[in-house]
């Protein structure tokens, strides 16, 4: 392949790394910051998915009717999960809790949707910057919009009064209490809101890609890769990691070929960790300078 195969292939895996950078944004916002061990996530990314190919496919629901519909289940799920699963603070019982709610989710939509793949069957457009470079129109919006409701969370967190509560909550939630502060409904939010950026990357997510049931275990793999190379309660690192890993897989796979990209994605995942085990965009544990 010649230079300029190669930097389509780097523009297009950027895009995608910037969905890829917005859900493990979350996953690590909940990690990190929240500190829940949920292991669920993955599995509610790929049911994000289905309610996006059910409401708009299969229910032709409005857009901004399904989009409204998916927010809300996510964000009952999200409340739900925190009031029963995560509500001990012991990790162990979140981990196990949470991942057999995993193993229940997968099997149940294997069940009632079967394990066919299922796309929106969308022919995405190109937008050609050079006669054999091009970049899918819908990666760049869905890049554009993953950045933007990045930002827009960042600036709830640090302009509105329900953000600085969370991040004092965040912080020391015993304090937080003492100033009146209540921290049970506000890790709701916390937790809820978290789940909504879950099911906006889920909606993105099932334009760009098809989705089969196991689909969501793949994704956690890639928020956890991102997660822990960015740093544990970095959201804008893990989104910055989110395009690293966008690029990296699609390099390894134009070179070597597919058998060699994940085999070598978890080889620099190991060597990251060895080199900076604090992460890539993290110097120390503060989890304040997530936000």
């Amino acid at each position: 392949m010649g230079v300029t195969a190669y930097i389509s292939i780097i523009l297009n895996g950027m895009l995608t790394g910037g969905v890829y950078g917005l859900f493990s944004s979350a996953f690590t916002f909940q990690a990190g910051a929240l500190n829940f061990a949920n292991f669920s996530y993955g599995a509610f990314i790929m049911l994000s998915m289905y309610l996006t190919y059910y409401t708009i496919a299969v229910w032709h629901l409005p857009v901004a009717a399904a989009v409204a519909l998916i927010l809300l289940i996510n964000a009952a799920f999200g409340i739900l999960l925190r009031k029963t699963v995560l509500k001990t603070g012991n990790f162990g019982t979140q981990i196990l809790c949470t991942m057999g709610i995993s193993m229940i989710v997968i099997n149940g939509v294997s069940f009632f949707c079967s394990s066919y793949p299922r796309d929106l069957a969308i022919l995405e457009k190109r937008l050609f910057l050079h006669p054999e470079i091009s970049i899918g129109l819908i990666q760049l919006g869905c890049f554009g919009l993953a950045a933007a409701i990045l930002l827009g969370f960042h600036l709830f967190l640090t302009k509105t009064w329900q953000g600085i509560a969370i991040r004092a909550v965040v912080q020391n939630r015993e304090i937080a209490a003492v100033f009146g502060i209540n921290t049970s409904h506000i890790l709701d939010l916390a937790f809820s809101l978290s789940c909504c950026l879950i099911g906006v990357s889920g909606i993105m997510l099932m334009v760009m890609f098809p989705v089969t049931p196991v689909f969501g275990d793949y994704l956690q793999n890639l928020a956890f890769i991102v997660c822990i190379s960015a740093g544990l309660g970095n959201m804008w690192g893990a989104f910055f990691s989110g395009i690293f890993i966008g690029v990296v897989p699609s390099l390894i796979m134009a070179i070597l070929g597919a058998r060699f990209q994940d085999p070598l994605l978890y080889l620099l995942f190991v060597l990251i960790l060895l080199i900076r085990p604090y992460g890539i965009f993290t110097k120390n544990k503060n989890v304040v300078r997530a936000f």
